[in-house]
């Protein structure tokens, strides 16, 4: 495909599909964090059922990015692209029905499937049309639509829990993947064509499949308590990746083509994104339950309350987008990294909830200067016709980072508080109201400390950043 005969139009028409996309992936985002307490409440779920509500969903997103790429290398992206939306609303419309933490979860992961779709092809049919010293530019704004998305999410959120039920949170999503889903059959065309003979590695996906799931169920285990059965969890999580990596490394046909890892300035954005994803993760659902449970907001207020992150996201994802383009990706994500990580370690320290408003805003603005900076200097590293395994690659290393972080934050709650208690305190937000309990405020410093670690951890990505620093 020459991307010089690809007008300004058909950019605009493939980001009128990408940014409404966005925009939907974003909204179920924060309507779900917002929801987790009185979610938590109404179907009876503790601490890693909850926690297993997000974990389902990036579960069903992570296994099946692996395919995904390698799908849509061999066939293209529109068909994928437009299957994935079909399979989100259902898995928002069986949501909305459940009756159980169980199901929600099932269905949770359905829907994380159909996300997987969405969120490898938008970047990776974004980059099939747009010049690359204009990439960064355009997914920074394409991001200001999920941005837009979560802010009306948390928005709405408040007052659809509070007036109609958390069960609409989800159910309200299912005219909009239909609307989308026809947008954008009458305008995405295809425009990549395979190079590639099709040939699916069954065995390798199976594998990375089963690895997956077993470390998040080990991590889970060892917060249960269980911790002999969590250790053999996760060492056969350990043995089946290294069984997947040398299986990859001798098929002729591999899911995952681990000799782009060769090239640093991919394999680096990946390390980098890596730790920023087991840094920032498990925020905004630590923010919504610190200020439910601790402070006693109610949903609508919580909601509100996360609104400053979100705008501040929606400006510096374009800012960081555009100083990227003109000044190249690594000092912009830098800074983008030190933001973030201070913003962390300043939630963790600070007592009024002004303090709290401007470390949010602080955070955003980390976020936004690193997220599509790292993004675009990933995607430019590859061929062509690796571009959906590149893609699928960032996906997986954000999603494995992002449900890191959720256990890491749980692990730290449980080392303070028995699960019991920290499930009592979730569904019973507000039950300080008079006098600040002991364990109101017990809950309060692991929720703290837990910030502190995910601080460091962002940190941690700075050097990899650095070290693919380039001459332009």
């Amino acid at each position: 495909m020459a991307r010089d005969y690809i007008s300004k139009m058909d950019i605009y028409m493939v980001l009128s599909v990408t940014t409404l996309v966005n925009f939907l992936t974003g909204f179920n985002a924060r309507l779900a964090v917002v929801g987790l307490p009185t979610i938590a409440r109404d179907l009876g779920a503790d601490i890693y059922q909850i926690i297993w509500i997000v974990q389902g969903y990036m579960l069903g997103s992570t296994i099946i990015q692996l395919i995904v790429g390698r799908l849509s290398d061999l066939f293209g992206r529109v068909r994928l692209f437009n299957l994935g939306i079909a399979i989100f609303g259902l898995g928002a419309f069986v949501s909305g029905l459940s009756n159980s933490p169980i199901v929600l979860v099932a269905s949770r992961f359905v829907q994380g499937i159909g996300a997987a779709f969405l969120i490898s092809l938008t970047v990776t049919i974004l980059t099939d049309y747009v010049p690359p010293d204009r990439l960064a530019t355009w997914l920074g704004i394409n991001q200001v639509s999920w941005r837009v998305g979560a802010l009306l999410g948390l928005t709405l959120s408040g007052f659809i829990i509070d007036y109609l039920g958390w069960r609409w949170i989800f159910l309200i999503q299912v005219p909009l993947s239909l609307a989308i889903l026809f947008w954008s059959v009458k305008r995405l065309r295809e425009r990549y064509k395979p190079v590639e003979k099709p040939y699916i590695d069954w065995p390798g996906f199976a594998v990375f499949t089963v690895a997956i799931a077993l470390l998040l169920v080990g991590l889970t285990l060892y917060g249960y308590g269980f911790s002999e059965y969590s250790l053999y969890t996760m060492a056969s999580s350990i043995a089946l990746l290294i069984i997947f990596s040398l299986w990859e490394l001798n098929t002729k046909h591999p899911a995952l083509d681990l000799s782009i890892f060769k090239i640093w300035q991919f394999s680096g954005g990946i390390i980098a994104q890596l730790l920023y994803s087991i840094g920032f993760g498990a925020s905004m659902t630590l923010l919504a339950i610190y200020l439910q449970s601790v402070e006693g907001f109610t949903a609508t207020q919580t909601g509100l309350l996360l609104i400053p992150y979100e705008l501040s996201f929606l400006v510096f994802g374009v800012v960081g987008g555009r100083f990227s383009d003109s000044i190249g990706f690594a000092p912009v994500a830098v800074a983008g990294l030190v933001a973030g990580s201070a913003a962390l370690y300043l939630i963790s320290i600070v007592s009024s909830l002004k303090a709290l408003i401007v470390a949010e805003i602080l955070l955003g603005v980390g976020t936004g200067l690193f997220v599509s900076p790292n993004t675009s200097s990933i995607m430019n590293s590859v061929p062509p016709h690796r571009r959906g395994i590149a893609s699928s690659i960032r996906t997986i290393s954000f999603n494995v980072g992002f449900a890191l972080s959720l256990n890491i934050a749980v692990l730290s709650l449980t080392r303070v508080l028995p699960y019991r208690i920290v499930s009592m305190l979730i569904m019973y937000e507000g039950m300080q109201e008079n006098s600040i309990s002991m364990e109101a405020s017990m809950l309060s410093n692991a929720i703290r400390e837990s910030f502190k670690v995910q601080s460091i951890l962002m940190a941690m990505a700075i050097p990899f950043t650095v070290s693919r620093t380039k001459k332009r």
